[in-house]
């Protein structure tokens, strides 16, 4: 009779984690500082995104990588931008929808995913379009990967900055065409990073596809 694993519980408290969770708690403290201070919020919500490039590079430094830190890294993102999303803008909950849809297709493929994606490692071996192998080159790190995921992450606080006055009542001192050049600059990367999310998401239906059977 095999012996059933047991949970390993101290991956929760992996440093990584403990940054996840307090990314969790400064978005808390945005949100319900969103109604009396925007600017506030805006401080709260920035650093929980800054803090997630100190997560993955915590588990690496201290070989603390783990299924449960890749994952929770991306639902606390998804988590965060959603409730942006839809706040500044009902509509723009379809924004959220696409990156949650993203997110459980991409998951499928293990916390290797981006390696995966990059490679078209499936079962029809059809290879991404070039764009997508350009984004997703050395797991983000080029221009192209730059510029979509600050599409991905700078633009829905861009327009709520917009939105509440931010830029003219706190951040008087900057250009008055930065706002608009920094919509042209995030857009087009969110759109970019928009690309490569519904390539994926055809990508993982047309596995789907391939793989008819299911559960019965």
């Amino acid at each position: 009779m095999a012996v059933q694993e047991q949970p390993a519980y101290e991956v929760l408290f992996y440093v990584p984690n403990i940054i996840g969770y307090l990314r969790l708690l400064l978005l808390l403290c945005a949100f319900c500082m969103l109604a009396s201070s925007p600017a506030a919020f805006i401080s709260f919500y920035s650093t929980s995104i800054i803090l997630d490039g100190f997560d993955g590079y915590a588990a690496r430094r201290l070989h603390q990588c783990s299924l449960f830190g890749a994952w929770f890294d991306v639902v606390l993102d998804n988590l965060s931008r959603g409730l942006l999303w839809t706040h500044i803008h009902p509509l723009l909950y379809l924004v959220s929808a696409l990156e949650w849809v993203t997110f459980v297709c991409n998951h499928c493929l293990g916390a290797e995913w981006q390696r995966s994606l990059a490679h078209h490692q499936s079962q029809h071996h059809h290879h991404p379009p070039r764009l997508v192998t350009c984004v997703m080159k050395n797991n983000f790190r080029n221009p192209w990967g730059i510029w979509a995921i600050a599409g991905l992450h700078v633009l829905p606080l861009w327009l709520f900055g917009m939105k509440y006055g931010v830029f003219s009542s706190h951040l008087w001192f900057l250009p008055t065409l930065l706002q608009p050049y920094g919509l042209i600059v995030f857009g087009s990367g969110r759109l970019l990073c928009g690309f490569v999310e519904l390539w994926s998401i055809i990508n993982h239906i047309s596995d789907l596809l391939v793989n008819t059977s299911s559960c019965t």
